[in-house]
């Protein structure tokens, strides 16, 4: 499988899910030999974490708010079980210690290789929930043949659950839905060390919007473009005192793409792209020192940086739909009308349902009130925090502790609240 990763997006991902499918057919008949009951246990947590991707961001913050709120989290990176499935031979256990709850924080493909990556006769004892997002109006439909393996189904906004039931309902196993729950992800602001030099050369006394994205999840749903060209309809000539910084990762993935980023910002010195992998604490100092976030995007499945912008007080501009509609409205946000248009990705990887071809000029009125009216901005900005704030409710020890997997955590797996 190590070559398949030179070829190009378009043919390597139907390799991959051909792949996948076919050594789910040769695994799924042992999966459903009679199993046993749940049993109380420890709590595992596996995804991509410690990784600089969103998926992985958002798997840790889990990881943090469940501790948080009480539990003992037993963290397992699934990097390992990619390569583990391809491997003859006897799958190992997910944990030493035998049942209590798995939750698999990555999306319905990823939460299949983990299935079979493990023993089966072992995790069948846990009590599994899986953590999915999407993005457009419906969810892949080979992700209807995971749903059954789930107990839960944990998605970050109502927009998920709607388009995951779209496609549970397509497949006939509409009775599924039942499963899906909404848990926005954890939003905690750190403790921001100001102390230390700007790695971004911010400058003093100028105001800077920022656009933040990575390759990885598909240059066309993020629509970088989009957020230039309002940049530029706001200001058609560069303002002394305004810069607009694209922060992109992993752009070599798509080298068009990161060709059509560069052109459409070609001899503006009011547009800087910022190309690097940033660690946490560096992403929070990036968004700690912009004073206006704009995210054009034709959808989220949540809106993770968005909602961490916003949470440290700074005015977004954002397309006015998908996953961001579960904190943003017109009173906090500055909401971008849009269309809605068939998805059509170049890479492949959104192949079903609509999404979003949010309006340039009203989005380059909105950047350009927002950056003329400081104050309008400035209120706009403490309105977001607050809406953020009350995200968290969902992640308390009182509204966890009365949640089903609760009751199959061992006591000994809890501690005291701080």
């Amino acid at each position: 499988m190590g070559l398949i990763h030179i070829l190009p997006l378009p043919i390597r991902l139907p390799l991959i899910r051909a792949a996948l499918a076919t050594a789910r057919a040769a695994r799924e008949p042992a999966w459903r030999r009679p199993r046993p009951s749940h049993s109380p246990g420890p709590l595992i947590v596996s995804g991509f974490l410690g990784e600089a991707l969103g998926v992985g961001r958002a798997g840790d913050a889990t990881a943090d708010a469940l501790e948080t709120a009480g539990f003992t989290v037993e963290r397992r990176s699934l990097r390992p079980g990619q390569k583990a499935i391809w491997s003859p031979g006897s799958k190992p256990p997910v944990a030493q210690r035998p049942g209590g709850v798995w939750l698999i924080h990555a999306n319905a493909p990823e939460a299949e290789v983990a299935l079979m990556a493990h023993d089966p006769a072992d995790w069948a004892g846990r009590y599994r929930i899986g953590y999915w997002a999407w993005e457009t109006t419906q969810a892949p439909p080979d992700w209807a043949r995971v749903a059954p393996w789930l107990d839960e189904i944990w998605v970050p906004s109502q927009f998920t659950a709607d388009a995951v039931a779209a496609t549970l309902a397509q497949a006939g196993r509409a009775d599924l839905a039942d499963r899906l729950r909404v848990m926005p992800h954890p939003i905690v602001v750190p403790e921001l060390d100001t102390a230390r030099p700007d790695p971004f050369g911010l400058e003093p006394g100028v105001t800077h919007a920022l656009v933040m994205f990575d390759g990885r999840s598909a240059f066309a749903r993020k629509n970088p473009w989009g957020a230039i060209e309002a940049w530029v309809r706001a200001f058609p000539e560069a303002r002394p005192g305004v810069r607009l910084l694209i922060k992109g990762s992993n752009l070599a993935i798509d080298p068009a793409s990161r060709r059509r980023l560069t052109d459409l910002s070609a001899g503006r010195s009011d547009i800087r792209l910022i190309e690097a992998e940033l660690s946490e604490a560096e992403l929070w100092r990036l968004l700690a020192g912009i004073d206006l976030f704009i995210s054009l995007h034709r959808g989220e499945g949540f809106g993770l940086v968005a909602a961490e912008a916003m949470a440290l007080g700074k005015p977004a501009v954002l397309t006015g739909w998908s996953g961001v509609m579960d904190f943003a409205d017109d009173t906090c946000a500055a909401l971008v009308p849009y269309r809605l248009v068939e998805a059509r990705d170049p890479s492949g990887a959104y192949r079903q349902g609509q999404w979003a071809d949010p309006d340039i000029d009203a989005a380059a009125r909105q950047i350009q009130d927002l950056i003329d009216h400081p104050d309008k901005a400035q209120a706009l900005g403490a309105r977001g925090a607050a809406r953020i704030a009350g995200l968290n409710q969902a992640w308390s020890a009182e509204t966890l502790s009365a949640r089903p997997f609760a009751s199959l955590i061992d006591n000994s797996d809890r501690r005291p609240v701080p």
